[in-house]
């Protein structure tokens, strides 16, 4: 049986017409209403919702809600989660709703799902744990899934990438310490312990996307040169040490009893930051 298309977001949804809308606007008690389990945002900004509150209270709810009926008189949402917190917050106690058919728990995943995705302010990994939800949940390829949302294959692709990153790496994407462009120079490196050091040390030496790039360029470098069963295993954790205190590529070579320590630099200012480093 062939599926129903989606992904028009809430031109899936709401009436086209204002006569249409004005007739399908109901107000419901906001204690008959539950939360929409699909919701793909993991972390709901408490300050966006209490200036969407404040909003609320001076102006109204500007465009209802969208919720599916449930037994008992109950109803669940399917469009706005913010909207109904923020009108939680504020103790009213009805909020304008549209009542909507949805027939099965796939269509209200992806119905729900989309629309959150043609947002703009969908953090990378609440985006790419929502595809990654519909194509388990629904059944669909990443080409499928690019159609819904209106996006290229390889924008989906990319952003699936990001949930083989280590928590801790997640983790800092959701709270905006790290961008896309952070987060797809660290996919480079193969060792997910090597990633999260990355992370900390772009975290702490706020480093832009450009100069996390050159870095990881050099690690890979160096990684392509030396193969690690020929590299004395003390070496490698000297090297990771310097590593870390410099906060750059740095490669020991060593013959007989000599040897050199490399220590890469990106430009004339990392350079002075090394030498002040290595002066103290």
């Amino acid at each position: 049986m062939g599926r129903k298309a989606l992904g028009r977001g809430l031109g899936a949804l709401l009436p086209e017409h204002s006569e249409d809308e004005g007739s399908r606007v109901r107000h419901i008690p906001v204690a008959d209403i539950e939360p929409n389990p699909f919701q793909p945002r993991m972390n709901l900004d408490e300050a966006g919702i209490e200036e969407l509150k404040r909003s609320i209270q001076e102006k109204g709810v500007i465009q209802p809600i969208v919720v599916r009926k449930l037994e008992g008189g109950r109803y669940q949402i399917v469009i706005g989660e913010r909207r109904w917190r923020a009108v939680k917050e504020a103790g009213m106690e009805t909020i304008p709703a549209i009542v909507r058919e949805v027939s099965s728990a796939e269509e209200m995943i992806e119905l729900a799902l989309v629309e959150n995705i043609q947002r703009e302010d969908l953090n990378p990994i609440d985006e790419a744990n929502a595809y990654r939800v519909l194509m388990e949940e629904c059944h669909l390829t990443q080409e499928e899934v690019a159609q819904r949302v209106g996006k290229d294959r390889s924008t989906v692709a990319n952003l699936l990438r990001l949930l083989k990153l280590p928590d801790e790496v997640q983790e800092r994407i959701l709270d905006g310490e790290l961008s896309m462009g952070h987060a797809r120079a660290l996919l480079a490196l193969e060792d997910p312990q090597e990633q999260v050091r990355l992370c900390r040390e772009i975290i702490k030496n706020g480093w832009s996307v450009r100069k996390v790039e050159q870095v990881v360029r050099a690690r890979r470098a160096v990684r392509r040169e030396e193969k690690p069963k020929d590299k004395d295993p003390i070496l490698r954790d000297l090297e990771e040490e310097l590593q870390r205190a410099l906060g750059t590529a740095v490669r020991i070579v060593q013959g007989g009893k000599k040897g050199r320590i490399e220590i890469e630099f990106y430009s004339n200012r990392d350079l002075e930051r090394l030498v002040a480093l290595l002066m103290r």
